[in-house]
């Protein structure tokens, strides 16, 4: 894992995580918009540079909490996930609720699907993969075809990306479980979702958490809201 960060380290702490197939550099349009305020800390996972592979979320994690440690940073005003990033946000804050204040769980497939189901999403992202690779040209039409429209901002990064890498993301995708959470941890969370992101299909999973914020943006797909219309994002979700 590579973190930069941006603004003054002591402004209260956010975390941004990114989708899968992009980086750090996912966020690069708003970082003028953040850092004036708060001191944002972005990491890009393993196995979305070269010379690295992703393993696991919870290697991931370990990697976030190290960082934190060596800056002595014991709280968190906010994490913020998108996709993948999404996972990751809500896995962490599962684990840590006690230094967090607040999550916001955006656009993340909270799915745990049978072993048949995940086979053939790694068939279908290994196909993408391997055809970006050897026509590159190509890579924002194949990467769209998959992944809802990210394909612009996924076109740089997803040629990196090893088999080996492909295997573990989609565990971190596709095989996440919804603990049980007090009321005080579900009033921490907002789920973001667009109408038309195929990610919502797994609302009805975390439709238990009944006191935490639940944001449904017509006509948007995966990661939609943020991209289009951040200010308002901004000023709306971040508390």
């Amino acid at each position: 894992m590579k973190i930069v960060t941006y603004g003054n380290k002591e402004n209260e702490k956010i975390l941004l995580l990114h989708p899968m197939f992009t980086s750090a550099n996912f966020f690069n349009f708003v970082i003028d918009r953040l850092s004036d305020k708060y001191y944002l800390i972005i990491p890009t996972y393993s196995g979305h540079y070269k010379n690295s592979n992703y393993m696991s979320m919870e290697d991931e994690e370990r990697n976030i909490d190290e960082f934190l440690k060596e800056n002595n940073i014991d709280r968190l005003k906010a994490i913020i996930g998108f996709s993948l990033g999404g996972n990751i946000a809500f896995h962490y804050f599962c684990h840590n609720q006690d230094k967090i204040g607040q999550v916001i769980v955006d656009s993340a497939p909270i799915f745990k699907f049978p072993n048949i189901i995940k086979k053939c999403f790694y068939n279908r992202y290994k196909r993408c993969l391997l055809n970006i690779k050897e026509h590159p040209e190509n890579a924002v039409k194949e990467l769209n075809k998959c992944f809802n429209g990210m394909g612009e901002v996924q076109q740089y990064v997803a040629p990196m990306v090893t088999i080996e890498s492909l295997k573990n993301l989609l565990e971190s995708c596709y095989n996440i479980e919804t603990p049980k959470l007090d009321i005080n941890s579900q009033r921490k969370i907002t789920f973001v979702y667009g109408t038309e992101d195929i990610a919502r299909l797994c609302l009805p999973r975390i439709k238990k958490y009944k006191s935490s914020e639940f944001i449904k943006v017509d006509s948007l797909g995966h990661c939609g809201y943020f991209r289009k219309n951040t200010d308002q994002y901004i000023k709306k979700l971040i508390r």
